[in-house]
């Protein structure tokens, strides 16, 4: 599987195909002058149009260490139509998540529940360039670009470590520390998805591969924080009757019964003699079957009603 930060620039490239918002990406320069000149030959460059060559010298962000974003609008010769681009500023590639605590005003957290800075540099990603559509620039817009960088990161890398219910994943960490309800529901909708995906991979090895009777047990509740997991696989629902959970051989003849749910998911997966963390190797947007445009669609459309946008 591609690195995170090429997964974002995939999405990136996406928003901006199918939003028609041209984005560029610019380099991160101290010096303020070969800042400018550089941006004016990207903001050129990705445009085609030569206005960025006259002053760009409102672009003045260049050292803020959780990069940015900019809406320009701009006439060619000052006469044309008025056109459109949005500059995003990377992040510092070491960016510390506790800066975006602060940043945010969020409640302190301690060190071992931050998410690592590869995560947070490539979250704020998606939020810069979630910002680049925005229009009333408002609360609910900002809390939009929380949601959708939140999803965004849950849909691209889908780590399952979230299942057992004891560590948060490091999408729902950066939602907390966003200070954003929407982001933080943001990541139960992405959770929600992923362990759909993955209890149904589970109850499809089962049944082919142990030939168990496995019955999915279906929850539609994106409160995946609120679920309670099970320490144990009850008999019956173990497909012990095939096979002894922990073995990969037949215990016994006949066909078993097994449950797949979201308490008992993560042992399925985690425990000795699991299937696997995931199940199936994970691919970003695997619920579209890797689709980018698709999975983009959904993403963007379930952030902007979770924080009431348009």
């Amino acid at each position: 599987m591609a690195d995170l930060a090429t997964m974002v620039l995939a999405l990136i490239t996406t928003m901006e195909s199918m939003s028609g918002v041209p984005i560029a990406q610019l380099e991160r320069i101290d010096d303020t002058q070969q800042f400018w000149v550089r941006t004016a030959a990207i903001l050129c460059t990705k445009t085609g149009d030569p206005f960025c060559d006259t002053d760009v010298r409102f672009m003045t962000s260049n050292t803020e260490l959780s990069g940015m974003s900019r809406l320009i609008d701009y006439k060619v010769g000052g006469t044309g139509p008025t056109k459109k681009v949005c500059a995003i500023l990377p992040p510092i590639p070491q960016i510390d998540p506790s800066y975006i605590g602060d940043a945010f005003g969020s409640p302190y957290l301690p060190p071992d529940q931050y998410p690592s800075n590869l995560v947070t540099a490539q979250w704020l990603m998606l939020y810069h360039a979630a910002h680049c559509m925005d229009t009333q620039f408002n609360q609910q817009e900002e809390d939009r670009a929380k949601a959708f960088a939140t999803l965004g990161i849950a849909m691209l890398q889908g780590s399952p470590g979230f299942t057992p219910g004891i560590h948060r994943s490091e999408w729902r960490t950066m939602a907390v520390l966003s200070g954003s309800t929407p982001a933080y529901w943001a990541a139960g909708t992405g959770e929600r998805i992923l362990l759909d995906l993955w209890k149904n991979q589970t109850a499809s090895i089962l049944q082919t591969r142990y030939n168990c009777d496995a019955r999915i047990a279906v929850n539609t509740s994106i409160d995946i924080e609120g679920i309670s997991r099970e320490t144990r696989l009850a008999t019956g629902q173990d497909c012990s009757a095939t096979r002894s959970y922990g073995s990969s051989t037949s215990s016994q003849a006949g066909r078993g019964t097994g449950i797949v749910s979201d308490s008992n998911l993560w042992m399925w997966m985690y425990g000795n003699g699991g299937l696997g963390a995931p199940p199936v190797t994970y691919t970003p947007m695997a619920a579209w079957g890797g689709d980018y445009r698709a999975g983009y669609a959904y993403i963007w459309t379930t952030a902007s009603q979770l924080a009431g946008a348009n």
